[in-house]
């Protein structure tokens, strides 16, 4: 065993042990989620083919019209909305086995929405990276950091006061991205207010994207789809 796939093991473990821990603190499970598992249905009928462009995620990157913003590369959309760390790892192994050219991550929000600690979240996220270079060492892999939220229409109670978590978390991303030598995407400054909120031209609810707040995203990750 080399020292990748132990690294995977362990995260793991530590993974289905935290969230074995603190089920109280947990109030939805998305393994069960019937828009979850809708979802994962149409990608069974449409699986991965080999060497595809992926993006990862949760309704952020399921909102995006991928295929239509880079039509030369066709990436595949694979975000399923209200989605968290558990639930990509819980898919991770279709698109490994497809061995993909890129792969375009976000993830975390949704923990945090939970209730998740930053710690926890990177548990998750760390586990997701060691499997990617494990099961496929030629996939190009882009870790994007979380979007702010804006909190100004109340619509999203859970994520009320959680700026600078997204903030603390987007470094930590980025600090252990750094250590693999794992490409990371800092999208939060283009979508900021000077008071850490996602700027209100970019969104109509204060955590979702419109075709604005999508053409700035299309914009940051350009010359990583070349």
């Amino acid at each position: 065993m080399n020292p990748m796939q132990m690294k995977t093991i362990l995260l793991a473990c530590l993974l289905l042990f935290s969230f074995r821990a603190a089920s109280q603190e947990i109030v939805e499970n998305i393994l069960e989620n019937p828009a979850y598992l809708e979802r994962m249905a149409c990608f069974e009928k449409d699986p991965l083919q080999e060497g595809q462009i992926v993006f990862l995620g949760n309704s952020l990157t399921q909102g995006g019209k991928w295929d239509e913003y880079f039509p030369v590369q066709k990436p595949v959309n694979r975000g399923i909305s209200g989605d968290n760390t558990l639930g990509m790892l819980g898919r991770l192994h279709r698109i490994i086995e497809a061995k993909p050219r890129k792969l375009f991550i976000l993830a975390g929000i949704n923990d945090i929405s939970l209730g998740r600690s930053n710690d926890r979240i990177m548990t998750g996220i760390k586990s997701m990276l060691y499997q990617v270079k494990a099961g496929s060492p030629g996939t190009e892999i882009y870790v994007q950091s979380l979007l702010p939220v804006n909190n100004d229409a109340g619509m999203y109670k859970r994520l009320k006061g959680k700026e600078k978590q997204i903030e603390k978390l987007n470094r930590k991303i980025r600090k252990f991205c750094k250590s693999e030598n794992i490409t990371f995407i800092d999208l939060y400054p283009s979508f900021t207010t000077s008071k850490r909120k996602l700027d209100a031209k970019y969104t109509d609810d204060g955590l979702h994207l419109n075709d604005a707040g999508y053409a700035v995203w299309v914009e940051k990750i350009r010359t990583c789809m070349e």
